[in-house]
């Protein structure tokens, strides 16, 4: 069951100087003090004679073997204090604001509001505030919060204490946004905000709204998540309890009826394929259905930060990173082009691609939607400097996946979007990039599908090997 948590540190003034006390003296209880309890230990058995002094020795060699032991525990305390939203409530870091919190757990049910209180000269100086039924709010600086968590945590609210929700809270995400597309980096939005905007051609139509069921009312709208051109995506409460995504695509009503027919079943027999994948690198499509119209796809919800997000909070990756992603977005593709009926995914990007929160990649969606929609309104979709020669001339092939991996490993590299059409090659606009790694890219890239790699099994072993030596460098 795929149920929306949250968890994340709070970089609080307090728990800052802790972190930094903690790395500061590292050397003293980390290094000096073990050192220290072996050799006291040793000067005592050598001192067995002398009682007195031995017993001095041990005494020593136990304050000592204190240190190191807090130094420890302070480390261990420090990782687990968490701010945790679940089903039940929420649970607060010890360590909140500039002093220690007393108060370590809220249940739903004791929470009457969650709002907003918003600083319009600094945003980062905004607060959430929670209002309890009984005892005195909590309150917490948005800039404690780590990036995305603003988002989950308005979510979590919205789903498991609807009659707690403010509508202060989506104000704050407004300004939060408008704040982080000023400075030009990442909206720090759940990892689907921002798809639908970039992928599908401008049009006109009114999406879902919080609350609406379908499907025999087996499925709950919880929230918007993104919509632009013919398409959106839902955040919803599958059965009332499991989180899931909706995908939303719909046919323009004046298209031809032999047009929509055809697009319809190219979607339908798509997403049947899709169902059927059982890959731990790839989402799970569960069904697809059309209602009132409308034709959708439900897929498993992953907790995480797109790679897009990733990049654009943290800069380029490292090679190391990068190869250890690259290696499992292959893998997912190799199960892909190798069944009996092969799969192209058509739309491999950093945004389809998810580093959830226990590490693990996986890729969270597929052309079909695009190509449901392009091949009723003769408008192709797609993000376009990703989109290999051949597939924007409509014959997309497994080679249109090798360019768009290509493609995608440059942006990791590199943190900027490859220019489209084009060879790339990372080293041009980060030089520490390996040139083994530049290459791969290179080949990847080149503009003819025949000068490529022409399966992903042949390019595996050779990710493999850059790995390998990135560890050994």
């Amino acid at each position: 069951m795929a149920e929306l948590v949250v968890k994340s540190q709070c970089r609080s003034a307090l728990r800052q100087f802790t972190e930094v006390s903690l790395n500061v003296t590292f050397p003293v209880w980390g290094i000096a003090a073990p050192i220290g309890v072996l050799i006291l230990m040793a000067m005592a058995v050598t001192s067995l004679a002398d009682q007195s002094k031995a017993f001095e020795f041990l005494a020593y060699a136990g304050l000592c073997l204190s240190v190191a032991v807090a130094g420890l525990l302070g480390k261990r305390a420090l990782s687990r204090d968490c701010l945790i939203v679940d089903k039940q409530g929420i649970k607060l870091p010890r360590l909140l604001g500039t002093s220690v919190n007393l108060r370590s757990y809220m249940a739903w049910q004791n929470v009457s509001c969650v709002k907003a209180i918003v600083d319009d000269s600094n945003t980062a100086k905004s607060r959430l505030s929670i209002v309890l039924k009984r005892g005195r709010p909590v309150q917490l600086l948005a800039e404690t919060l780590e990036p995305g968590l603003l988002e989950q945590f308005v979510l979590a609210t919205k789903m498991w204490a609807p009659d707690a929700y403010d509508s202060s809270l989506e104000e704050l995400q407004e300004n939060l946004r408008i704040g982080a597309r000023q400075q030009d980096q990442s909206s720090y939005t759940n990892l689907w905000e921002e798809e639908l905007a970039r992928r599908f051609c401008p049009a006109a139509y009114i999406s879902l709204e919080p609350g609406r069921v379908l499907r025999n009312s087996s499925i709950k709208i919880i929230s918007h998540l993104a919509s632009g051109g013919l398409s959106a995506l839902y955040l919803c409460q599958l059965d009332g309890k499991e989180l899931v995504v909706l995908k939303e695509a719909v046919i323009p009503e004046n298209s031809a009826e032999n047009v929509r027919e055809k697009a319809r079943e190219l979607f339908e027999r798509e997403a049947h394929l899709l169902m059927k994948l059982d890959h731990p690198g790839i989402v799970h499509v569960r069904d697809c259905f059309s209602e009132a119209g409308r034709n959708y796809l439900l897929l498993d919800y992953v907790n995480g930060s797109d790679l897009n997000q990733v990049v654009k909070q943290n800069g380029a990756q490292s090679e190391a990173d990068v190869l250890e992603w690259a290696i499992h977005i292959a893998n997912a593709l190799k199960y892909l082009h190798e069944r009996d009926q092969p799969i192209i995914h058509r739309d491999l990007t950093p945004d389809n691609i998810v580093l959830r929160n226990d590490r693990d990649i996986v890729i969270v969606d597929f052309g079909a939607a695009n190509e449901y929609i392009g091949n009723a309104t003769g408008t192709f979709v797609g993000k376009q400097a990703y989109i290999a020669p051949e597939q924007l001339r409509g014959k997309a092939t497994i080679h249109s996946d090798i360019y768009a991996f290509g493609c995608t490993l440059f942006f990791l590299l590199t943190g900027t979007d490859p220019e489209a059409l084009s060879t790339s090659n990372p080293r041009a606009i980060n030089p520490s990039v390996s040139e083994g790694l530049a290459e791969l890219v290179e080949s990847c890239t080149q503009m003819e599908a025949r000068d490529r790699y022409q399966s992903v099994a042949q390019l595996l072993p050779v990710l493999r090997r850059l790995a390998a030596q990135s560890i050994v460098v």
